[in-house]
């Protein structure tokens, strides 16, 4: 079986797959466990927050490169930065979503990918 080029998993990861590919990248996500655990090493954070606002995504991506990507995204919001090292990523994300969500408070609605990503079947979060 062929598996998914690295370059790809990054793509799919940051929602930069084109739409082309997507289906095709997906199905072999279903059935490959050796490729959900490959998108699960990279994706180090993947939590979808549940706000008044609608859902909020966060995700920081490991890169090839060492870099790691950070960000949120929703309805409303699309943004985020690179970094050199997860914790800072970490940082980033939780700093940022508690200033852009004062309010929130996570309880049991929102949701962590098994492992803090999200490589189980059924549960990447592909919107935004």
């Amino acid at each position: 079986m062929l598996h998914i080029p690295t370059v790809l998993l990054e793509e799919y990861s940051l929602n930069k797959l084109p739409e082309s590919g997507l289906t095709a990248v997906e199905v072999h996500l279903l059935v490959c466990e050796r490729c959900r655990g490959r998108l699960e090493e990279i994706e180090l954070v993947n939590h979808i927050h549940y706000t008044e606002d609608g859902p909020v995504y966060s995700r920081a991506t490991r890169l090839s490169t060492g870099d790691v990507i950070a960000r949120h995204w929703g309805t409303d919001l699309h943004g985020g930065k690179t970094f050199r090292s997860v914790s800072a990523a970490r940082t980033y994300l939780i700093e940022s979503f508690s200033q852009l969500f004062p309010e929130h408070s996570c309880n049991g609605s929102c949701a962590i990918g098994k492992n803090t990503t999200s490589s189980t079947a059924g549960l990447h979060f592909r919107y935004g």
